[in-house]
């Protein structure tokens, strides 16, 4: 039965926080995409656990330290090496 060339076709709209399928999002508007978008962030955000402050304080303070080091280390390193350099070269 052919249908009709004015006829809009009913599109389901997937359950919500289900990810909808390609076929979906291609049978639907730029619109209603970016509005489907934005409830599955929110549905993503709800499972995250965020780390408490004193979590993030230890981490970021073991960060620092660690480049510190590091940072400490490769200058080391470069002064000897360019020392040794300068003693061949000159």
């Amino acid at each position: 039965m052919a249908k009709a060339a004015g006829a809009k076709r009913k599109v389901a709209k997937p359950a919500e926080g289900k990810v909808a399928s390609l076929k979906e999002l291609r049978e639907r508007g730029k619109l209603a995409q970016a509005v489907q978008f934005l409830k599955e962030v929110r549905v993503e955000f709800k499972k995250i656990t965020w780390a408490s402050r004193r979590q993030t304080l230890a981490t970021t303070a073991a960060v620092l330290s660690f480049t510190l080091f590091v940072a400490f280390y490769l200058g080391l390193v470069d002064l000897i090496l360019s020392k040794i350099v300068q003693w061949l070269v000159y």
